[in-house]
């Protein structure tokens, strides 16, 4: 019995050995944004707010559209004295929030806070 109670204590330990597996996550790269042209919001931008945001607060009062994006996010949303702390780029990648910007997505709205969120 007490060559079984060993054995088995040895399989289960063998299995918990391999059943642990580490995958590697290598961070994405940030891209470089080209400063040679301010961003465009029209272009740029609001297609972003299009795929993330109005999925799912398109049943608000007025209605979150492409139109009406920029009258109703930048005033309560944008910081033009700290681009960083803007809400509209900080609560997309917020671990509540469930729209997530990707890096790219992320370095193209800060740099477009950065210009000072024009409507261009």
């Amino acid at each position: 019995m007490k060559k079984h109670s060993i054995f088995l204590i040895l399989i289960v330990f063998t299995l918990f050995i391999a059943g642990c597996k580490y995958d590697f996550i290598l961070p994405e790269e940030v891209p470089v944004i080209d400063n040679s042209k301010p961003i465009s919001f029209a272009t740029q931008i609001t297609p972003i707010f299009a795929e993330k945001c109005i999925s799912c607060h398109n049943n608000q009062t007025p209605k979150l559209t492409a139109d009406v994006a920029y009258s109703q996010v930048v005033p309560a949303y944008v910081n033009t004295a700290s681009p960083a702390s803007s809400k509209i780029y900080t609560v997309p990648n917020s671990g509540t929030h469930y729209a997530k910007y990707s890096t790219t997505e992320a370095a193209l709205v800060l740099a477009w806070l950065k210009e000072g969120a024009l409507k261009n």
